[in-house]
């Protein structure tokens, strides 16, 4: 974290911190904005690097007309899918999910897809860069008061986010744009 906030206070010409908590102005504004600058990113790109799977078995109560309910790890954003596996097919179940638990109707348990924060090692280049450069334009406009040069830098960030999330999905197995129905499958069938 602090390697990413010093590359932006050092392309925008400022002191870099030395240590964490400083006190300085610029580590007050970077910090408190770090969390909303990452974390909204992770949210809105389908990033390979912040996917993780788990199994959710401990039960409670389910709330929303919901029977049950699993409470979500600690690390999770977001939950992007849920299902249950049943005679050894996935099987997408209807859910919904509040700030700590998802309620389904499925007392054996379920599974869950979502986003976590990964660590910064982890990151692309391309959303390091990203996440640097919107650093750089909240630098110039809540320290530096420059405006213009804020939309500039925004612009180029966003350029950067736009690349992570299209080597992302390049890391995905391509899904077809539709299923044949069943005359289609007829016409083409071989035999």
């Amino acid at each position: 974290m602090i390697g990413i906030m010093d590359a932006a206070l050092l392309a925008q010409g400022q002191e870099s911190i030395s240590v964490e908590n400083d006190g300085s102005i610029e580590w007050r504004v970077l910090v408190s904005n770090w969390p909303h600058i990452v974390e909204a990113e992770l949210e809105d790109g389908n990033y390979h690097f912040t996917k993780s799977q788990q199994h959710l078995v401990t039960r409670s109560d389910g709330k929303f007309g919901f029977d049950d309910a699993f409470l979500v790890p600690a690390g999770a954003l977001h939950v992007r899918r849920l299902w249950v596996v049943e005679s050894d097919q996935r099987v997408e179940i209807e859910w919904v999910q509040d700030g700590t638990h998802v309620h389904v109707n499925s007392p054996g348990g379920c599974y869950i897809e979502y986003i976590s924060v990964a660590s910064e090692h982890l990151w692309s280049a391309n959303f390091t860069m990203g996440v640097q450069k919107k650093l750089e334009a909240l630098i110039l406009r809540s320290i530096k008061e420059e405006f213009s040069e804020a939309s500039h830098v925004e612009n180029d960030a966003e350029e950067y986010f736009q690349r992570a999330r299209t080597h992302s999905s390049k890391a995905r197995t391509p899904q077809k744009m539709y299923k044949k129905g069943r005359i289609a499958s007829a016409r083409n069938r071989r035999g």
